[in-house]
Protein backbone atom coordinates (compact mmCIF):
# COMPACT_ATOMS: atom_id res chain seq x y z
CA UNK A 1 0.00 0.00 0.00
CA UNK A 2 1.39 3.63 -1.10
CA UNK A 3 1.06 6.26 1.55
CA UNK A 4 -1.21 9.67 1.13
CA UNK A 5 0.25 12.68 0.08
CA UNK A 6 -1.08 16.29 -1.20
CA UNK A 7 0.14 18.74 -3.50
CA UNK A 8 -0.31 22.45 -4.15
CA UNK A 9 0.61 23.93 -7.85
CA UNK A 10 0.31 27.72 -8.39
CA UNK A 11 0.24 28.67 -12.35
CA UNK A 12 0.45 32.17 -13.90
CA UNK A 13 0.87 33.61 -17.14
CA UNK A 14 1.60 37.57 -17.65
CA UNK A 15 -1.01 39.44 -17.01
CA UNK A 16 -3.54 36.69 -15.42
CA UNK A 17 -4.79 35.65 -12.10
CA UNK A 18 -3.04 33.08 -10.77
CA UNK A 19 -4.71 29.62 -9.86
CA UNK A 20 -4.31 27.90 -7.24
CA UNK A 21 -4.80 23.70 -6.89
CA UNK A 22 -4.63 21.32 -4.12
CA UNK A 23 -4.70 17.77 -4.77
CA UNK A 24 -5.11 14.81 -1.92
CA UNK A 25 -4.26 11.24 -2.57
CA UNK A 26 -6.29 9.69 0.82
CA UNK A 27 -5.00 7.00 2.40
CA UNK A 28 -6.02 5.59 6.14
CA UNK A 29 -4.58 8.75 7.86
CA UNK A 30 -6.77 10.92 6.08
CA UNK A 31 -9.64 12.83 7.98
CA UNK A 32 -12.78 13.39 6.59
CA UNK A 33 -15.41 15.40 8.52
CA UNK A 34 -18.48 17.38 9.21
CA UNK A 35 -18.61 20.22 11.33
CA UNK A 36 -21.02 22.94 12.37
CA UNK A 37 -23.78 20.33 12.22
CA UNK A 38 -26.86 22.18 14.25
CA UNK A 39 -25.31 25.41 13.28
CA UNK A 40 -26.08 27.85 10.37
CA UNK A 41 -22.96 27.10 9.15
CA UNK A 42 -22.44 23.20 8.46
CA UNK A 43 -18.97 22.64 6.57
CA UNK A 44 -17.28 19.31 5.31
CA UNK A 45 -13.44 18.69 5.97
CA UNK A 46 -10.61 16.63 4.42
CA UNK A 47 -7.16 16.78 5.94
CA UNK A 48 -4.00 14.60 5.26
CA UNK A 49 -1.11 15.71 7.35
CA UNK A 50 -0.22 19.70 7.03
CA UNK A 51 -2.92 19.93 3.90
CA UNK A 52 -6.77 20.33 4.74
CA UNK A 53 -9.98 22.04 2.71
CA UNK A 54 -13.04 22.76 3.83
CA UNK A 55 -16.04 23.16 1.94
CA UNK A 56 -19.13 25.47 2.75
CA UNK A 57 -21.81 27.51 1.74
CA UNK A 58 -20.59 31.10 0.27
CA UNK A 59 -24.10 32.59 1.64
CA UNK A 60 -24.82 33.89 4.97
CA UNK A 61 -27.99 32.43 4.97
CA UNK A 62 -28.10 29.07 3.45
CA UNK A 63 -29.85 28.93 -0.01
CA UNK A 64 -31.44 26.90 -2.06
CA UNK A 65 -28.34 27.34 -4.50
CA UNK A 66 -26.04 26.38 -1.50
CA UNK A 67 -27.99 23.19 -1.04
CA UNK A 68 -28.11 22.31 -4.85
CA UNK A 69 -24.55 22.56 -4.46
CA UNK A 70 -23.98 20.64 -1.56
CA UNK A 71 -26.27 17.90 -3.41
CA UNK A 72 -24.24 17.82 -6.27
CA UNK A 73 -20.85 17.22 -4.45
CA UNK A 74 -22.23 14.43 -2.83
CA UNK A 75 -23.67 12.97 -6.18
CA UNK A 76 -20.02 13.50 -7.50
CA UNK A 77 -18.68 12.02 -4.49
CA UNK A 78 -21.17 8.80 -4.83
CA UNK A 79 -20.04 8.34 -8.69
CA UNK A 80 -16.31 8.59 -7.07
CA UNK A 81 -16.99 5.96 -4.46
CA UNK A 82 -18.15 3.61 -6.97
CA UNK A 83 -15.60 3.42 -9.73
CA UNK A 84 -12.88 3.11 -6.15
CA UNK A 85 -15.04 0.59 -5.43
CA UNK A 86 -14.82 -1.35 -8.64
CA UNK A 87 -11.51 -0.58 -9.30
CA UNK A 88 -10.78 -2.36 -5.83
CA UNK A 89 -12.90 -5.63 -6.88
CA UNK A 90 -10.85 -5.61 -10.33
CA UNK A 91 -7.67 -5.47 -8.34
CA UNK A 92 -8.52 -8.09 -5.93
CA UNK A 93 -10.03 -10.69 -8.39
CA UNK A 94 -6.52 -10.04 -10.92
CA UNK A 95 -4.25 -10.99 -7.36
CA UNK A 96 -2.92 -14.47 -7.95
CA UNK A 97 -4.84 -17.22 -6.39
CA UNK A 98 -7.69 -15.49 -6.09
CA UNK A 99 -10.89 -16.97 -8.03
CA UNK A 100 -12.49 -15.07 -10.59
CA UNK A 101 -15.98 -14.09 -9.80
Amino acid sequence: MSAGYTYTTISADPGEPARVGVSFYLDGRAWITVAGLDTDRPHLGVSLGEVSVRIGPASDAVTAEDARIARCLADQATIYAAEIERLSAANEAAKPGTAAA
